[in-house]
């Protein structure tokens, strides 16, 4: 009983202990849902056209006009009105001089949006930008979960950031309902972003690091179907709320169970083992045997202690970067998390724009998320990490050209979900796929290393959609060619699949040469 695995394996390979913690990780990443897409309707903008108070006092049907030649001259444009006069005498509207901004505001339908931040703060026309901003704001936030959240996940350990994170995601998101500003929304948005992706990268790794190979594969996949039912409740919220604020405190619910995760859940063994504190691990351990109901092989601990699995000593990313295979290997996964995100994000942010009711649209989003999760572990258990991710990355991309070529309504959605299909699939086996590759003591600030290109990605996705404005085509033609692009790099990395996750570089390194572990073999993932 040379590694952790093997521990694992002796005392329930995931058995109800296992059960227990990954139930509140499960609820972790639901949570990423809600609070990444909540602009999609707390910030959806309807039609909506000038206020005009000489309309509304009836003077222009005093001037004989009928009550649709008053709508047209009233609603000349969203972002412009005339600029006309009345004659008091004969009480006739005189011919109009010029079209002038909007002075008196905007009325706005509430067909679709019942109430959002844009609306309230009158982001349209001129600061119609201010929205996307906000959305890229956000997303930037991520950044921040990427690098120091991770970093205090590898430094001071699993429990400690997942408690921190859960707590400040919590009140970041109350706080942000009672926003007054656009600037105050956006700056607790940001540490919204931050601290719920330090909750959800936390959550991700210490589901993946209490599973044994066989299993790492479904654990990692079935959090992004959670993540993807996510949608749905979104959907539900955006069509039957009146209030975005009432809105925002609602995604904020699941963090009530939570509070029982301070009680259930513990540090990581694997890290613990990693930094050598082997008293630590063995309380753990012996917790995991004793909720299992599993008895402990003997000197397990001396063995675990004697084996150079165990101890990566001198493990950082600057290691990483000296070492010229590691390096490749960092430099192709920063690019395929960039495309990932840029290219997930952007076809999710642009449900609106494919001519259907955003409601249903968004909802056909979620939905094919939860299949394309299934279709990617089926696609990495059978045929491996590289074949799966990259194949589905390059098809994404062929489907994404098709989309420019489709005519808006059911086909243009049929390619567009086709593309949202494969670069889901592909985004939940890269994440599987990298903490396969980094070791133990630099796994989490590795992926959070990679997430930080992604998060780039998903800060520029937004702003890429404003070019539609100019060719409408352009933002699909940059999704689609750099997805096709970043699945053919896929091939140059090595392949895990049933191998027994690294604890040292030199593990990393023998990936390509190493063989399957036998626990492995048995499931076939």
């Amino acid at each position: 009983m040379k590694t952790f695995d093997d521990v694992l394996q002796a005392t329930g390979s995931f058995d109800w202990y296992q059960w227990r913690t990954y139930f509140f990780m499960c609820i972790a990443t639901f949570l990423g849902c809600p609070l990444t897409f909540t602009q999609v309707f707390t910030g959806g903008t309807g039609e909506f056209w000038c206020e005009s108070s000489k309309f509304q006092t009836g003077e222009c049907l005093d001037s004989y006009k009928t009550s649709t030649e008053c709508e047209r001259l009233g609603q000349l444009a969203s972002c412009m009105s005339y600029n006309f006069t009345f004659d008091e005498d004969e009480k006739q509207l005189q011919e109009y001089v010029k079209t002038m901004p909007c002075e008196e505001g905007w009325v706005f339908d509430h067909s679709v949006y019942r109430n959002t931040f844009t609306e309230e703060w009158e982001l349209v026309c001129d600061k119609s930008a201010v929205t996307n901003v906000l959305q890229s704001v956000y997303l930037s936030g991520f950044l921040v979960g990427c690098t120091l959240l991770a970093f205090m996940s590898d430094r001071f350990g699993r429990y400690p950031t997942l408690v921190v994170c859960g707590a400040m995601t919590c009140l970041s998101t109350l706080a942000s309902a009672a926003s007054p500003h656009p600037i105050v929304f956006g700056a607790l948005r940001f540490c919204v972003a931050a601290f719920s992706y330090g909750l959800s990268l936390t959550s991700f790794v210490i589901s993946t690091e209490m599973a044994t190979p066989s299993m790492r594969v479904y654990v990692g996949t079935f959090l992004w179907i959670l993540f993807a039912i996510g949608y749905f409740v979104l959907a539900a919220l955006g069509k039957y709320l009146n209030s975005w604020r009432l809105f925002i405190l609602l995604t904020a619910a699941p963090f009530i169970p939570m509070i029982l995760a301070i009680v259930y859940v513990d540090e990581s063994p694997r890290w613990l083992l990693s930094k050598e504190r082997y008293k630590d691990a063995d309380k753990i351990i012996q917790k995991i045997a004793r909720t299992n109901r599993k008895p402990l092989p003997l000197n397990y601990l001396t063995n675990l202690e004697e084996s150079k699995d165990v101890a990566a000593k001198g493990g950082n990313m600057l290691d990483v970067l000296r070492n010229p295979v590691l390096r490749l290997y960092l430099l192709n996964l920063l690019y395929n998390w960039f495309v990932q995100s840029f290219v997930y994000y952007g076809l999710s942010l642009s449900t609106s724009s494919l001519g259907v009711d955003v409601f249903i649209a968004f909802c056909i989003s979620g939905a094919v998320e939860i299949p394309s999760c299934i279709f990617g572990a089926f696609t990495m258990v059978k045929f491996g990490r590289k074949i799966s991710t990259g194949g589905l990355m390059i098809f994404g991309g062929l489907a994404c050209f098709a989309t420019i070529f489709a005519p808006l309504g059911p086909v243009r959605v049929t390619f567009a979900m086709l593309g949202k299909f494969a670069i889901t699939a592909s985004f939940s086996n890269i994440y599987v796929h990298t903490a396969e590759i980094f070791p133990t003591p630099m796994r989490v600030f590795g992926i959070g290393t990679c997430s930080v290109a992604a998060r780039v990605g998903g800060i520029i996705a937004p702003l890429i959609l404003v070019f539609e404005k100019l060719w409408a085509s352009l933002p699909l033609i940059m999704f689609a060619s750099s997805s096709i692009l970043a699945g053919l790099l896929v091939f140059f990395l090595p392949e895990t699949k049933g191998k027994l996750m690294p604890d040292t570089i030199e593990d990393s390194l023998n990936l390509k040469t190493i063989p399957r572990s036998k626990e492995a073999n048995a499931p076939k993932a």
